[in-house]
């Protein structure tokens, strides 16, 4: 009988590990996050340090928002080019600071970049999507 629930329990923590980030009504895409080069004006609401359901709750309860990106993994940072002008005034969710960070091939800058966390999830309207590569750090999630 031991044997038999370990064999059950087993059972359901595989599949409870195979549906997870799965969920009714959106599609996954896997290690991408909103391009660093795009101006975020798409976005429609920030929320941080959120669980990946607490995440699908603010989707489904906001008609505005078709895609979000949640960040699964560490940090992210996501510096703005020098020559790029910025003001923030066109940063309506508080999202750049200007600070010093590490770029990915390890070196030291000092800038305006956008850092996200692990539960960190950005929401968008899709005019302005523009995803690039974030394996390992983030996911974005599509309403069907």
């Amino acid at each position: 009988m031991k044997i038999l629930f370990a064999l059950v329990c087993c059972f359901a923590v595989q599949c409870g590990l195979l549906s997870a980030g799965e969920h009714s009504g959106f599609r996954v895409q896997k290690d991408v996050a909103q391009y660093k080069g795009s101006d975020y004006s798409n976005v429609v609401h920030v929320a941080r340090n959120i669980s990946l359901e607490q995440a699908f709750e603010i989707a489904e309860a906001n008609s505005e928002i078709d895609y979000f990106v949640y960040m699964k993994g560490g940090s992210m940072v996501l510096e703005i080019p020098p020559d790029v002008a910025f003001e923030y005034a066109n940063d309506p969710f508080g999202l750049v600071d200007h600070t010093r960070f590490i770029y990915d091939s390890g070196k030291r800058g000092t800038g305006y970049c956008r850092i996200f966390k692990h539960g960190d999830t950005v929401f968008f309207k899709k005019e302005g999507m523009w995803l690039g590569s974030a394996p390992g750090l983030a996911d974005a999630y599509f309403k069907e």
